[in-house]
């Protein structure tokens, strides 16, 4: 008898708890969230969840309040948000490389397709290989000439060590056979301010609002078509069949409430209608998006594995370092 009481009343007890979910749902936020930015102030991610926030702040009704927890290529605020509470008060904005390429070449402390709530994708890059306008490199093709007979003495920065800026120097290496160095840095700003102050040659950067402000000269797109605002800088898809795709998204904990995730990915729908949203487009040049949830998981499960061949084609991998799942 006893046994069937409690067995009747923890039945009640998940009920209830079960039956709290949609009205937490219909509630949230209920306080102002936290946003972890995991690139430095300043670049394309710092830039475009600032503005995202500025406008579902707006539809929300609450403060997002923005931390940069810079580092390892955009995975150290990531590997920050994976402990935290699947309540939707915790969320972090980075690129789809530290999903999806980052932990190919690294031990990570998280499982890339297990370990977050992929909410939405705001936004797709449109990065290239930039120079200082007294630089003597007019053109690719001059760079790469000048890396041919001097082998070593090309220096060019990066976002970070295996994001995608870098892997596609590594890739125009091999197909050139050519030696140049890379000088990784903690985000796309303090790489093109290394560039800019001569501390290296070029740089492959994860945008290209220096070149359309005239701060820097695009030697090469990563594009898949030529960019539209640069017409005449040739593309790594023409010149060696590869390009970059990356994403820049926002995530959550693993086992956050669908509810919530819908609420979310409107909110930052909504925030892309606003004037807060224009200016940052157009100035850095990025491709707007509104992939919501299921489309982006499903992208980057699919990524994943063609990423995977990639890599281990190019030499760069045997198996990937960190396990997705």
């Amino acid at each position: 008898m006893k046994r069937k009481i409690m067995g009747t009343a923890w039945t009640a007890l998940i009920l209830a708890m079960v039956a709290l979910y949609p009205a937490a749902a219909a509630e949230y936020p209920e306080r102002n969230m936290n946003m972890y930015c995991c690139f430095a102030p300043g670049g394309t991610v710092d830039s475009g969840i600032r503005a995202l926030c500025n406008g579902a702040e707006k539809v929300l009704g609450r403060n997002i309040v923005i931390a940069n927890k810079d580092g390892g290529t955009g995975t150290v605020g990531l590997a920050a948000l994976a402990g935290e509470k699947p309540d939707g008060y915790t969320l972090a904005a980075t690129s789809s490389a530290a999903i999806m390429r980052v932990p190919l070449t690294r031990k990570m402390t998280y499982k890339p397709l297990a370990s977050f709530t992929n909410i939405y994708a705001f936004a797709g890059a449109a990065s290239g290989l930039l120079v200082r306008p007294d630089s003597p490199f007019k053109t690719f093709k001059d760079l790469l000439e000048y890396a041919r007979k001097n082998p070593g003495k090309v220096t060019y920065s990066t976002l970070g060590a295996g994001s995608v800026p870098h892997i596609l120097m590594q890739v125009i290496a091999m197909r050139e056979k050519i030696d140049w160095v890379h000088v990784p840095y903690k985000g796309t700003s303090p790489a093109e301010t290394a560039a800019l102050g001569g501390h290296v040659d070029a740089v492959s950067a994860g945008d290209v609002n220096k070149a359309l402000s005239g701060q820097m000269r695009a030697l090469l797109m990563h594009t898949r078509e030529r960019f539209d605002r640069l017409p005449d800088v040739p593309t790594t898809m023409e010149l060696y069949q590869v390009f970059n795709d990356s994403l820049f998204a926002v995530y959550g904990p693993a086992g956050m409430d669908p509810a919530v995730v819908r609420k979310l990915e409107d909110a930052f729908a909504k925030a892309q209608e606003m004037d807060s949203w224009k200016p940052y487009v157009e100035r850095f040049g990025v491709v707007s998006l509104k992939m919501r949830s299921a489309e982006y998981t499903k992208f980057l499960q699919e990524r994943w594995d063609s990423e995977v061949e990639l890599e281990k084609t190019l030499g760069l991998i045997k198996e990937p370092a960190t396990q997705p799942r």
